[in-house]
């Protein structure tokens, strides 16, 4: 099974949105390493099999802090998941315009499927989906809508020519069979 590298896109220490996506990816047979996002520039991310992007409890208000450390995702050619945080900050990497508060939800909240992809495997059409955002972004013209809803248009998205997905939505909450999906696209 592929090796998963999990950057915390939250502040040091802060592991809430880690924990669930370490614990999916030991039930499915996975192994994973954990680091910061500061690390970035000083791990080897072609070691890794995929890597996934945590959310952040601060999410809304570090895009443009946390985007020197990511700039390595527009050369990487490996899957990558980017979660809450992870969205925001891929799609400022790619032109994307952050809404500031005009596309907010906190809560459970329904999502529909838009284009087909391997990363649904499994899952229906609409599901339900845990949100925790202010702020939400536009669609970057390098990427595809795969995902959205009624009152956030951009809830999952994936780069035209790479295996670079990132979500609105936090799926290690209730939308495990997401994050498993993603771990076959890494092997």
């Amino acid at each position: 099974m592929p090796e998963i590298l999990i950057i915390n896109s939250a502040e040091p220490g802060i592991r809430a949105f880690a924990e669930p996506i370490e614990k999916i990816i030991l039930e499915a047979g996975s192994t994973s390493t954990f680091i910061e996002y500061a690390s970035c520039a000083h791990t080897n991310l072609n070691d890794y099999d995929g890597i996934i992007l945590t959310g952040s409890p601060q999410g809304d208000d570090i895009v443009e802090h946390h985007a020197t450390y990511f700039e390595w995702i527009k050369n990487y050619e490996k899957p990558v998941l980017g979660i809450c945080a992870g969205h925001h900050v891929t799609g400022y990497l790619y032109g994307s315009k952050i809404l500031r508060s005009e596309e907010p939800e906190s809560g459970d909240f329904e999502v529909e499927l838009v284009k087909t992809d391997p990363l649904f495997n499994d899952l229906p059409q609409k599901f339900t989906v845990r949100q925790m955002h202010n702020d939400s972004i536009t669609l970057p013209n390098d990427f595809k809508l795969l995902a959205t809803s009624a009152t956030c248009k951009n809830q999952l998205m994936k780069h035209k020519s790479k295996p670079l997905y990132t979500s609105q939505f936090h799926p290690e909450f209730y939308n495990h069979q997401l994050i498993r999906n993603f771990i076959v696209l890494c092997d």
